[in-house]
């Protein structure tokens, strides 16, 4: 793991560079929940053991990013990151937990280069999960002050999420997540048209599953397609 800042717009973003011992041709991009830090790190290290070069970045305003944090630009700089490994020569995948998952479906229907999106545990809608779960609110307005209309455009995967296709867009969800309700995985499928991977237990951040067991399905699907 190689510690790299890489530049989009004004802000310089931190991230985690886990490279493979042996390229292949596949590169992922991952993006942390609204509450940021690391929590797929064992992902990541189990992907680079499959030949996938990852790079986990800091949305700007986290970490050690720098840049204040503002939730409209989330796709943008997600964007940012994956343009850096496709000038690798890379097929790039996006990947997110939680408004991350939410925003690697918007930015995976925004550029079409991009191979396919994996979201685990996103929200269908910013104003749905403000309704959904609460404490969201308080949470979000200390992050990112009062939202605006590009804010809630963003974070509106249920309008984006349909223009992936015919490229894969898959959820991955907890029945019993505490945070997101199940409910917001079965918007998208229903609405969306994205694959769900139904997780019957587990948590939020999938903390409760059998993680080499998901981390391998998500190998296997990227080195497939």
């Amino acid at each position: 793991m190689l510690d790299v800042h890489l530049r989009s717009g004004n802000a310089f973003l931190a991230a985690r560079l886990f490279l493979p011992a042996r390229a292949g041709p596949v590169g992922v991009v991952f993006c942390h929940g609204w509450s940021g830090a690391h929590h797929f790190d064992d992902l990541h290290a189990a992907l680079a053991e499959g030949g996938i070069t990852v790079v986990s970045f800091e949305q700007r305003g986290y970490g050690e990013s720098t840049g204040q944090a503002r939730l409209s630009l989330w796709p943008a700089d997600m964007a940012k990151v994956a343009e850096w490994l496709r000038r690798r020569d890379l097929r790039v995948w996006v990947m997110g937990l939680s408004t991350g998952g939410t925003m690697a479906l918007t930015t995976a229907a925004q550029q079409a280069w991009i191979a396919g999106a994996i979201a685990l545990s996103p929200f269908a809608r910013l104003d749905r999960i403000r309704a959904d779960y609460p404490p969201a609110r308080k949470i979000l307005t200390e992050r990112f002050g009062e939202l605006r209309a590009a804010d809630y455009r963003a974070a509106d995967a249920l309008v984006w999420a349909p223009s992936i296709g015919p490229r894969p867009a898959i959820v991955v969800h907890a029945r019993r997540d505490e945070i997101v309700p199940f409910a917001h995985a079965q918007l998208l499928r229903d609405k969306a048209g994205v694959t769900l991977w139904e997780l019957p237990r587990g948590d939020h951040r999938l903390l409760k599953v059998d993680r080499p067991a998901l981390f391998r399905r998500i190998r296997r699907l990227l080195l497939r397609t």
